[in-house]
């Protein structure tokens, strides 16, 4: 299940300035955060935080610049969740899940 808007704000440090930005994609069941844009064989750790815990994970993007990690202790849909991904050679990107929106009511 893809998260709504799945692809988070991204930035990417000076290192990648005129190629594209660092993107994340994140979906859930487990808690799955793909990354793309990041440089060839650059190390990417991946801190997600869900309150009130955060957890990490290490990973080496492929030649492409992408890789994929899981976190397979979060379960269900976690309320403010945050990822953010940052590399060796200075990429960088940054997911946050969105409030849910409330409607008004209607009279």
């Amino acid at each position: 299940m893809a998260i709504a808007g799945s692809v988070g704000l991204a930035c990417a440090a000076a290192a990648s300035a005129g190629g594209p930005r660092p993107t994340l994609r994140v979906s859930l069941h487990p808690l799955t955060v793909a990354g793309s844009d990041f440089g060839a064989g650059e190390h990417v750790t991946v801190l997600a935080t869900v309150p009130p815990r955060s957890l990490s994970r290490r990973t080496v993007a492929s030649a492409e610049g992408s890789f994929v990690v899981r976190f397979t202790s979060v379960e269900g849909t976690p309320r403010g969740l945050r990822v953010r991904a940052t590399g060796s050679q200075g990429h960088a990107a940054f997911y946050a899940s969105s409030a849910p929106r409330i409607s008004p009511p209607t009279n």
